[in-house]
């Protein structure tokens, strides 16, 4: 008799009574996973764009820009934490005082190494099925910004500039890439992995 392996599966609810031990942890259709702490140029990144975002957003009256680890809730068995999400004004009334619940209006990944599978297929499907106007995946070793949008089948791949249109008649925020994740890497050593031994 050959016994069926049994996946668990975890719900929103469940995943908020993990440990707080410096790990994220995520749900997506009843699927856990776990990201470590994020490195420096992570950080920057997030940072700088949340700086950028905020500055645009506050100055044009569009609404808010939120900083991760935040969660949004889509479903009962699906919750994760963006590293910055914008609301437009039209989906504020979804946030309450802990968490988002549906769709913001622009969600963006800053990719690490144990993320990259993630943050491109599950989270990218996700988001795309659940009406996020745009989805940036911020890749800082490829130092590229990868945009979706609703039913795309392929991302528009950008390493110089990044503009940000969210509102017809409002002039776009603009992005240098290269000055972008030039501050990202700043005074470090790219990451060198050692070489497996023979």
């Amino acid at each position: 008799m050959v016994m069926a392996s049994i996946v668990p599966r975890y719900t929103a609810a469940a995943v908020r009574r993990f440990p707080d031990d410096g790990l994220r942890y995520e749900v997506i259709r009843g699927e856990l996973f776990v990201s470590p702490a994020p490195g420096t140029p992570h950080q920057r990144l997030v940072t700088e764009l949340v700086a950028r975002l905020h500055h645009y957003v506050f100055r044009h009256g569009l609404g808010e820009v939120l900083p991760g680890p935040f969660e949004i809730e889509f479903a009962r068995d699906t919750a994760v934490q963006p590293d910055v999400l914008v609301l437009l004004p039209e989906r504020k009334a979804q946030l309450t005082v802990t968490r988002l619940y549906g769709a913001p209006s622009l969600a963006v990944e800053i990719v690490s190494y144990s993320s990259k599978r993630t943050d491109r297929l599950q989270k990218r499907e996700l988001y795309q099925v659940e009406g996020v106007d745009e989805y940036w995946v911020v890749d800082p070793e490829l130092r590229r910004v990868e945009r979706w949008r609703p039913g795309a089948a392929t991302p528009e791949l950008l390493t110089d500039r990044l503009a940000w249109a969210p509102r017809p008649g409002v002039a776009p925020l603009v992005i240098e890439l290269g000055d972008l994740f030039g501050r990202a890497w700043a005074g470090l050593e790219p990451i060198r992995r050692p070489r497996p031994r023979r």
